[in-house]
Order: structure tokens, then C-alpha cells, then sequence
């Protein structure tokens, strides 16, 4: 295997007395030369080599600062052999210091002495960048582990103190029941059982969404995508959706009309049922949802936006940050784990798309993701479906896996 060298020195005869060396050494070469330092630095910037021969002594550079250069990531990692006529031990445990491989006198570099310190040198390169290949990998195992440990914490807090809270106030709610039964009194039993059908309730979509999350981090199974009738999915979400709409007195329309995409429906379905689900939480009475799409490129972009609170830019900055995740309580005091949107985001992405998320406080939210037509598309997509929503355009990232769906509303 040919070796590639660089040869920086300003003296031609010692240039040609090292050219010499090395066709007598028998080692397979490529050797290229540069007469100063400048032009030696621009040639290791642009490829990498086996081994740089470098001269103590340039006159349009410091031989300390270029050796620094050639050993940085700019300058190409390179391997350096010290070439000088000087025999000085002092100059030479420096430039050993400063990382030079070797420290050749050129009067006594005959062909094998010189063929041995390339031949190390380049040994020397090939090590250094499979211990970068390591330590790259070894990085990214233990970005993975810090990942499971947090998902691990998430899990014990969810179970030790989101979870234990409804069946408290089961415990608490079914002994007063039990007392306003002894006492036959009608007005309490009803606010009583009431209270318990909410909590149980409550409990019940932790565990759905717990479980969900849990195995939608589990599960490595690629995504199968299919053609989706997506007027079809938002009007399913929103006949799901339209009693608790109601029941806030908040206007609910979906606008996909004639719109087809390739995804997973379920877990389309999932996304708009959590993202519609959390709007419905945080809008006041007398305002509006609309779960929208329209024709984006070769996709279609989908949108769930309304009119509720909104939130401040450093909290939609932590929105699906797993190491800062909070619950607030909705409009009306509904609660949540904080897992929902973290539920959407993988869902989304598990279908090759990336969640993004727009808010202004008191003026509501945009959440919005991309989904690319279908195989075969069976009519041309309309060119006008509503207004534009206020967001960025953002193009998707394959990630395949696969979920059958969640229901865990968001929060």
C-alpha cells in the first residue's frame, strides 16, 4: 500500500537528499513537496497524509505554531516527523512535546532509519483515528444510556407521584361515599360517585398513556405506511372530541377535504386525537379548533391550531424536552402526565415527519407536520384548503418504526 508523505522544506538540496533516501528505502511512496511552510499548511488542508516532514527551521513560519496547525482537526490531524540539521536534545523534547511523532537529524537519516519513523508514524495516524472512531461511538452508547436513565427516572416519577394522586382521591372519595350512603344523604352520594368516575378516569389515562409512551420506546419495529384518507381520520377525531368541545362551549372544524396522505393511520389518528384533545384543554369558553391541512410540496402539511392560552417561547422551547417536563392544569382544571406531546412528537416522527409548534401567549397554538402524498394520488390535491397557518416550514426526517396508536391525551 502506497504511502502518502509531505515534505516541507525550503532547502532544495535537503529536499533532494530525503527524495533520495526514500527511493532507496524501498518504501512504496507518494511523496509531495512544498518549499515553505505556507504552501506546506494549504497542502495539508486539503488531503490527508501518512506522514508530514517538517523542517525545524522555516523562515516564512514559526516551526511551533505550524506544527500546531498540522496537528489540528483544520490542518488535518497530520503526522509529524521533525527534520533538522541541529542536534540540540532541548529542541527536540519541545517539539516532542508539542506533538511531533519524531525528531530526525537530516545527516543521519539514511533510507531505513527514515522508512522506520514513516512507517511508525503512519501506524501512529491509523491507531489515533480508530481511538477517534471509539471514542466517537463510545460517546454516542452512552448519549443512548443517559437517555434510558432519564426515560427510567421519568417512568418512577410518573408512577411515585402523578399516578398516586387519583387513586388517593379514590381512597378519599369512596370513604366519603361510604359514610354518605350510612347517611342516606342523595346530594353527596351523587358529587361523591361523580368524583370517583373522574378520577378513575384520570388514573386510566395515565396508565393508557404510560403504556403507550413506554412501548412506543421499545418497540423497533419498522413503520408500514399506507395511502390515508385524511378527511377521513380528522373527521373521525373530531366526532371523538366534539362532546368535551361542547361541554366548553368551544367551536371544533376540520378542513382535509379531497386530501390524501401516506402514513399509519393509528398513529395519525393518535396525533390528532392528543393534539386536538390538548387544545380543547387549554382554550376558553368561546373559542375555536380547527384541525386543517393543505397541499405543501409533494406532501400535505397538517395543522391543529386554536385559540387558547398559548405559551411563552422558553417554555415551547422545553416543550418535548424529556429532562424538563411539566403538567398545567387546562382552563377548567383538567390534568395531565406531561406525556402527551412527547407521545405525538415520536409518532410524528416515527412516520417521517418532525412536530413543530408555534404560540404566542393569549392568542393560542399551532402544532404542524408534514406527511407526503400518497403512492398513487387519485385526483389532483386542491390548491386552496383555508388560510395559511402562522409556522415555519420544516421538511421531514425519516425515523421507521412502528406503534399500533396511543390515546394518552396531551397535557
Amino acid at each position: 500500500m502506497t504511502t502518502r508523505i509531505l515534505l516541507i522544506d525550503d532547502d532544495q538540496v535537503d529536499r533532494t537528499a530525503v527524495r533520495r533516501a526514500l527511493a532507496k528505502s524501498g518504501l512504496a511512496h507518494d511523496l509531495t513537496e512544498a518549499p515553505d511552510g505556507t504552501t506546506g499548511l494549504r497542502l495539508a488542508q486539503g488531503q490527508a497524509y501518512d506522514c508530514v516532514l517538517l523542517d525545524y527551521r522555516l523562515p516564512d513560519v514559526d516551526t511551533f505554531e505550524l506544527l500546531a496547525s498540522l496537528l489540528s482537526p483544520t490542518g488535518g490531524n497530520q503526522a509529524v516527523l521533525m527534520l533538522t540539521g541541529e542536534d540540540d536534545p532541548d529542541v527536540a523534547f519541545r517539539l516532542m512535546r508539542a506533538g511531533a511523532l519524531d525528531y530526525l537529524s537530516k545527516g543521519e537519516a539514511t533510507p531505513s532509519s527514515l522508512a522506520r519513523a514513516i512507517r511508525y508514524a503512519k501506524a501512529r495516524r491509523e491507531f489515533l483515528a480508530e481511538l477517534s472512531t471509539a471514542r466517537s461511538e463510545a460517546e454516542a452508547k452512552s448519549q443512548e444510556l443517559d437517555t434510558l436513565n432519564q426515560q427510567k427516572s421519568l417512568l418512577f416519577s410518573i408512577i411515585a407521584h402523578d399516578l398516586r394522586n387519583p387513586f388517593q382521591a379514590l381512597l378519599g372519595l369512596s370513604d366519603i361515599l361510604g359514610k354518605a350512603v350510612a347517611e342516606r344523604d342523595q346530594a353527596t352520594i351523587e358529587r361523591r360517585a361523580k368524583g370517583i368516575q373522574e378520577a378513575a378516569a384520570q388514573a386510566y389515562g395515565l396508565m393508557e398513556g404510560l403504556f403507550a409512551w413506554a412501548s412506543l420506546q421499545m418497540d423497533t419495529m419498522a413503520v408500514t405506511l399506507g395511502d390515508i384518507d385524511l378527511e377521513d381520520v380528522a373527521a373521525e377525531v373530531v366526532r371523538g372530541a366534539a362532546e368535551n368541545a361542547s361541554e366548553k362551549g368551544l367551536g371544533l372544524t376540520a378542513e382535509c377535504a379531497g386530501l390524501h396522505v401516506r402514513g399509519h393511520r393509528d398513529m395519525l389518528a393518535a396525533v390528532l386525537r392528543n393534539l386536538v384533545s390538548n387544545a380543547v384543554k387549554f382554550t376558553l369558553p368561546g373559542g375555536t379548533i380547527a384541525v386543517a391541512a393543505r397541499p405543501h410540496g409533494d406532501g400535505v402539511e397538517i395543522s391543529v391550531s386554536d385559540t387558547g392560552v398559548g405559551m411563552p417561547a422558553d417554555r415551547v422551547a422545553d416543550l418535548f424536552r424529556l429532562d424538563r417536563r411539566a403538567t398545567t392544569n387546562g382552563t377548567a382544571g383538567e390534568r395531565g402526565s406531561g406525556l402527551g406531546l412527547l407521545l405525538c412528537r415520536d409518532l410524528v416522527e416515527r412516520q417521517g415527519s418532525i412536530l413543530t409548534v408555534e404560540s404566542v401567549p393569549g392568542r393560542g397554538t399551532t402544532f404542524c407536520f408534514i406527511l407526503p402524498g400518497p403512492a398513487e394520488a387519485k385526483e389532483p390535491l386542491p390548491t386552496h384548503l383555508g388560510s395559511e397557518p402562522p409556522h415555519p416550514r420544516l421538511e421531514p426526517s425519516p425515523r421507521p418504526r412502528d406503534l399500533a396508536g396511543a390515546n394518552e391525551p396531551c397535557s
